[in-house]
């Protein structure tokens, strides 16, 4: 997903909306507790299938990294 992608999906929220984390198909979520920008990440993989797909160092591309 790009930033713009995100952006679109989110215009219409109040600010004060809480963002969280799940993985697809859980009931539940999690509070997130940092978000990283990486500025030297490599993608391996662009398919949102729940495998590590972005390598957080030794690449060119920058990434936004939310974790919880």
């Amino acid at each position: 997903m790009k930033v713009r992608e995100f952006l679109e999906q989110l215009k219409d929220l109040p600010p004060e909306t809480r963002i969280c984390v799940a993985e697809l198909d859980e009931a539940f979520a999690a509070n997130i507790a940092e978000i990283d920008v990486i500025e030297n990440a490599r993608i391996q993989s662009r398919q949102a299938d729940g495998h590590e797909a972005v390598e957080l160092g030794n690449g060119g591309e920058t990434v936004v990294v939310i974790r919880w």
